[in-house]
């Protein structure tokens, strides 16, 4: 599994699963269906967050030429992600359905003062609907006030392979998520491996 979340293609991963392990794998569905039975995904509450909070999404490239799944990601500056979602549409539904994932992993008696993104519309009814006015939600005004503290960590994007379905691209993204943000020393790894990025 390790190998699929370094970005390698179905094919280039049964390859070398029988390179190195010696292991014989069949077909492609195999390796997926090894993600499904054996994906792990993060829901340890996000301890130390700040009063501010960086939302927004990105597309991910699937295996059809235009057609795109949306990659949504919360986190505030210098943490893991606070919460993440995947979609096949950009709409006020997913939007919220975003926002009640990055809320799962707040600690308890933790609630941000903002939440900032871009300019969709969506972004505000959902902040609005989940935390019922208790957070303010911030558009971005200007560069100096962006939202580079989550654009920059969707740099890890060019890491993913091409995804089939929305479900697939779910259970690549929680266990990629576990795998680098599982405990410190994957946190480590992981910033590490970016260094240069100005990730954080």
């Amino acid at each position: 599994m390790g190998l699929r979340t370094e970005g390698l293609s179905l094919k280039r991963t049964r390859i070398r699963t029988k390179k190195i392990h010696r292991i014989l794998v069949k077909s492609n569905q195999t390796i997926l269906n090894w993600f499904v039975k054996f994906g792990k995904t993060l829901t340890k509450p996000v301890q130390g967050l700040a009063e501010r909070l960086h939302a927004d999404e990105t597309l991910l490239k699937t295996h059809k030429k235009g057609v795109f799944f949306y990659f949504w990601a919360m986190r505030c500056k210098g943490m893991q992600p606070v919460g993440w979602h995947v979609s096949e549409d950009r709409n006020l539904h997913e939007t919220k359905m975003f926002m009640w994932e990055a809320r799962r992993r707040f600690p308890i008696g933790y609630t941000p003062k903002a939440i900032r993104t871009d300019s969709m519309p969506a972004y505000r009814f959902a902040v609005m609907n989940v935390f019922n006015h208790a957070i303010r939600h911030e558009k971005v005004i200007s560069f100096k006030h962006g939202n580079n503290i989550v654009e920059n960590f969707f740099r890890c994007k060019n890491r993913f392979p091409r995804f089939r379905t929305p479900e697939a691209a779910k259970i690549f993204v929680n266990h990629w998520m576990w795998e680098n943000f599982g405990d410190d020393l994957f946190l480590a790894i992981w910033h590490h491996s970016f260094i240069g990025y100005n990730l954080f």
